[in-house]
């Protein structure tokens, strides 16, 4: 009677109690641990607009990497031809798996990122009215197009400080909320104009949703070193036909003028999943001291 009573108890917290993550899949990730120190990211990942060497970014060791010795590192430092500046460092960046079109499917894509100064000049201008940003990582495909920013758009930010913003396209989502083609921060006190603000010089972590949807039941969220600071809900995110194929990384740097000074990039742990339990084994919530919003 006793084994009965364990087995059916057993059964219950299988069918019942224990997620069922059967089907969750890790559809890209990368954090430069098998990468020679130095050497250039792998093409067969990371391929820079033209082929160029230059635009790949490198495997550096480094003592502060937020996941194991090693961080992707792009050296914004150099004119590199054709172009006559060095702000279009655009790397395609291909998925091991390329994420299915599912109606209600919950995407997370996910990475630890530091700007680093040289000689102390920032990298993006600062003030209401002032427009300095970057198109610093994508999501792209057939009717999709979702677009994680740094830098400022008109939002006030502090000296020395920036933030972080999402945007799309009208032509892949027309009905935008937004006067703009940006999504402001919206959630737990923050706003346009109150937005989270970052420090050059220090690690940081950004987590974006987003639930695949080509009618009103479709959600964006974000979060910032652990902090939920974005929710949109019940709009469309994707128009068909809705295929993903590939991301994108540094489109444009502080554009519209492209008058950033020379600075490193530094990324790690770049992951995309439709497992939010990915993102908390990640430590992608944990570099706030009390991160409270572990639920999606």
């Amino acid at each position: 009677m006793y084994l009965r009573l364990k087995l059916a108890i057993l059964i219950f917290l299988l069918l019942f109690v224990v997620p069922d993550i059967s089907h969750a899949t890790i559809y890209f990730y990368y954090d430069a641990e098998d990468c020679t120190d130095g050497e250039y990211l792998p093409f067969s990942i990371f391929e820079p607009i033209y082929g160029r060497d230059e635009l790949r970014g490198r495997c550096v060791s480094n003592t502060t990497a937020p996941q194991g010795n090693k961080i992707i590192q792009w050296n914004v430092t150099d004119p590199v031809p054709p172009y006559s500046d060095i702000h279009h460092q655009l790397n395609d960046v291909f998925f091991d798996t390329i994420p299915p079109s599912s109606p209600g499917a919950t995407y997370y894509f996910a990475f630890f990122f530091r700007f680093d100064r040289i000689d102390g000049q920032d990298i993006w201008h600062e003030g209401v009215g002032t427009e300095c940003f970057d198109k610093a990582a994508e999501i792209r495909g057939g009717g999709i197009r979702w677009i994680i920013n740094f830098g400022e758009r008109a939002m006030g930010n502090q000296d020395h400080h920036y933030t972080i913003f999402i945007a799309t396209d009208k032509d892949y989502n027309p009905e935008l909320e937004s006067p703009s083609d940006t999504y402001s921060q919206n959630y737990n006190g923050y706003s346009r104009f109150n937005p989270i603000q970052l420090e050059y010089e220090k690690w940081n972590t950004v987590v974006f949703k987003m639930k695949w949807a080509t009618d009103k039941t479709g959600e964006i969220g974000m979060w910032v070193n652990g902090i939920k600071v974005m929710e949109y809900m019940n709009f469309i995110t994707v128009l068909s036909p809705g295929t993903f194929s590939k991301m994108m990384m540094h489109g444009t740097i502080a554009q519209p003028l492209y008058d950033a000074p020379p600075h490193y990039r530094k990324f790690d742990a770049i992951i995309f999943t439709d497992n939010w339990q990915d993102i908390i084994n990640g430590g992608y919530l944990n570099t706030h001291p009390s991160p409270p919003y572990l639920n999606p």
